[in-house]
């Protein structure tokens, strides 16, 4: 997520010379009753009429001041800390709606337990569903009945998730639990492509700052990259922050191309092609073209050696293995289920920042090393190749 500001309003108002507690409005009023030619003898802290005083002009100024325009009226005047109805507002002004939630939708590949065989039936509500992440199991679900022809291997099923989220949207081989399977098939996988609709979390605020923002760059409409990313991010699933533009006329003179990563997962070839045909019903300059691409990738192997704590039982330390596949998993963009560092295009992924966060994560965790050095990338988005998770000790 882009930086956003988060300025020290109380600070501002301080700065600007406007007390913010009573001792400051006590002074203030001393000041201005003396200026109006009224003196005040009885100013003890004891005074009856000083504290009558005190709280009918100074605390209820200090509510002013501190719940309504610092908490209240300057937070709401910026696009960066404004909330709840007075950002809709905002987006409002500049055409921008919120997104909501939506189920992630794809395709999961059926396979036949023999080698050939009748025609099967792979009825609709079949359910696929993951190990356990996190403490949490994910399923999809068949949408229509599909056939494997005769003496077919495998088939594709359209499924879709069980609830919305961008937890859904996860990597490769993830969906491969068949608790019923449906007579004569063996086995279904998400291949690495099987998102057609990448699910979504309903837009947070800061998700639709960003976009409110982006829209101001975009006022124009015209052939540049913040209305390009308006138009893509219009999609469920697309962030403001997960689209990169490759500049430098990759496919000819006076093109471009739009790169596009989802946080977890990636985008089948049918979503990279409805974006690029939002893009194509868009607005464009005289003679530019862009074409919408999923990001890049470079694959990794790595190996990660882990030392469990000494009075760990066998269970615990198959558990603790487990974990760290799925942290680093996590870390490489293949599923949502933990607080860590992912990796991003045009910068380092720090293989000792996942060091201290497994070590935060994992309490039975005594050392843990990565074999690899940091992964530097461009327009790129590293991914794992293999990954080895050896216990030591």
């Amino acid at each position: 997520m882009s930086d956003i500001p988060k300025p020290d309003y109380k600070q501002i108002v301080k700065d600007a010379g406007i007390p913010t507690d009573p001792a400051g409005w006590r002074k203030v009023l001393k000041e201005e009753m003396e200026k109006a030619g009224s003196v005040i003898n009885n100013d003890s802290r004891f005074s009856p009429f000083w504290r009558m005083i005190e709280q009918a002009v100074i605390t209820c100024t200090v509510w002013l001041v501190e719940k309504l325009l610092i908490g209240f009226v300057l937070p709401n005047m910026f696009l960066a800390t404004a909330s709840g109805q007075f950002l809709k507002q905002k987006a409002w002004g500049v055409d921008v709606t919120p997104k909501p939630a939506n189920k992630a939708k794809g395709n999961l590949v059926f396979q036949r337990a023999a080698l050939q065989g009748p025609a099967l039936l792979i009825p609709a509500g079949t359910w696929v569903q993951t190990d356990i992440i996190n403490g949490k199991i994910y399923r999809v679900k068949v949408q229509k009945d599909t056939v494997m022809p005769e003496n077919a291997t495998t088939v594709e099923a359209a499924v879709e998730a069980e609830a919305a989220g961008a937890a859904y949207n996860l990597g490769a081989g993830y969906f491969h639990v068949l608790p019923t399977p449906p007579p004569g098939i063996a086995a279904a996988a998400n291949e690495e492509d099987w998102l057609m609709v990448a699910g979504a979390d309903e837009e947070n605020e800061d998700e639709l700052r960003l976009r409110v923002r982006n829209q101001w760059s975009a006022v124009a409409q015209w052939h540049i990259d913040a209305a390009y990313r308006a138009i893509l991010t219009e999609v469920k699933g697309i962030q403001t922050d997960n689209v990169f533009f490759e500049h430098g006329a990759p496919n000819g003179p006076g093109t471009a191309n739009a790169l596009i990563l989802l946080d977890t997962g990636n985008p089948a070839p049918a979503l990279i092609a409805t974006l690029q045909a939002r893009i194509d019903e868009g607005l464009h300059g005289h003679g530019d073209g862009l074409t919408v691409k999923a990001m890049p990738e470079t694959h990794h192997d790595i190996t990660v050696s882990v030392w469990p704590k000494p009075e760990l039982t066998d269970a615990e330390r198959v558990t603790l293995q487990a974990q760290v596949r799925l942290i680093t998993e996590s870390a490489f963009r293949e599923n949502l289920d933990y607080p860590v560092t992912r990796t991003q295009p045009v910068g380092r992924f720090s293989f000792s920042l996942l060091e201290g966060e497994l070590h935060i994560l994992l309490p039975g965790l005594e050392s843990v090393k990565f074999a690899e050095d940091d992964i530097i990338s461009h327009l790129t988005i590293p991914r794992l190749g293999t990954l080895s998770v050896n216990l030591q000790g």
